[in-house]
């Protein structure tokens, strides 16, 4: 999830009863539900691959829990500092309600698309469920309502964070339920077109690039509506994305097909280092060799979960995707050029 739903959420917590802790709970709860995101300084220091190869990784895992153990001790420090009173929250609640907001970040992060890499570093695998967005704007709504609530009417703080967290709840609930219906139908359009083809798709999906590659299909939350959803499917030759409606609606029109090419010149191009990292990144990586004008090869790599057609009216490729990773080879097979972006 973003940072502003973590945040938010934090506040919450701390309003449903957490900050009786003591002084400093709350920010202890704040700082811990976004410190895992500590990663994203990567992008200072390596660019937006190192930051993508970071992503999700050892913050988002076991070690995690000793940022929790230093977001404590920061806070305590503080206080003792500037020698606050006798209602600071002692060491060891602060150490509560931090390890509290590290594990609530790593499970929003696994009711998304992204998933997580839950036992990074020991193993890259990734993890998740595909409920919600990175982003929604209900939860946002349901969050804030109930902090202004209480902001507003003090005496109502509690009662209102309470409720806010109910409707919480019941926001991933819907999002799940709908899933599974969507879920249903993509196994159910896969299966008449390539019977046999779903063993082993279900709620939860995991990953590891080439070397375990996530079942298909799957059923992935839109930014709008918890009731259209994005499918991702698998097909002879590639794959197809479509939305649909739960309750039924589809429009083949709007189906994006993606080639799904192996061997030869993507074989000679997934040595470049970006295109190991977007492998490793991408859930439904898909590969296009286009030949260029000086006989070399140019090799596209689309993370399908973004798949769409291209806006540039230049652009004569049927298929794109905003997230990807491209690779230029010369007529000899040699490495020339790499980059990210849809290239």
């Amino acid at each position: 999830m973003d940072n502003i739903t973590h945040s938010l959420f934090a506040l919450t917590l701390s309003g449903a009863g957490l900050r009786r802790a003591g002084r400093g709970a709350t920010a202890a709860l704040v700082i811990a539900s976004n410190i895992p995101d500590i990663e994203m300084l990567t992008a200072f220091t390596g660019g937006r691959a190192e930051m993508l190869a970071a992503h999700r990784g050892p913050t988002h895992g076991p070690l995690g829990l000793g940022l929790a153990v230093a977001t404590a001790a920061g806070v305590w420090l503080f206080q003792r500092w500037f020698r606050r009173g006798r209602d600071s929250a002692t060491f060891l609640a602060l150490l509560g309600v931090s390890v509290i907001g590290v594990l609530g970040h790593i499970a929003m992060d696994l009711a998304t698309s992204y998933g997580t890499r839950v036992l990074s570093p020991f193993s890259g695998v990734w993890y998740g469920v595909d409920w919600m967005p990175i982003v929604d704007v209900y939860l946002w709504a349901i969050l804030l309502a109930g902090l202004l609530a209480g902001l507003k009417r003090p005496e109502w703080r509690t009662r209102a964070a309470v409720l806010a967290l109910l409707l919480t709840g019941g926001d991933y609930a819907l999002r799940a339920a709908a899933h599974a219906a969507a879920l249903h139908d993509a196994i159910a359009i896969q299966e008449a077109a390539l019977p046999g083809s779903t063993r082993g798709v279900g709620e939860t999906f995991h990953y590891l690039d080439h070397q375990e590659p996530a079942a298909l299909p799957a059923a992935l939350p839109t930014f709008f509506s918890p009731f259209r959803w994005r499918l991702v499917l698998r097909t002879p030759r590639g794959f197809t994305v479509e939305e649909i409606s739960v309750f039924g609606h589809r429009a083949p029109e709007n189906v994006i097909r993606f080639p799904d090419q192996r061997g030869g010149a993507v074989a000679l191009a997934s040595r470049a280092p970006l295109a190991q990292m977007f492998m490793g990144f991408s859930r439904f990586p898909s590969a296009e060799a286009l030949p260029r004008k000086d006989g070399g090869v140019t090799v596209h790599w689309y993370d399908m979960r973004y798949a769409e057609r291209p806006t540039d009216p230049n652009d004569h490729r049927r298929h794109t995707s905003p997230f990807g990773v491209w690779v230029q080879l010369s007529p000899s097979g040699r490495i020339v050029a790499q980059g990210l972006g849809p290239g």
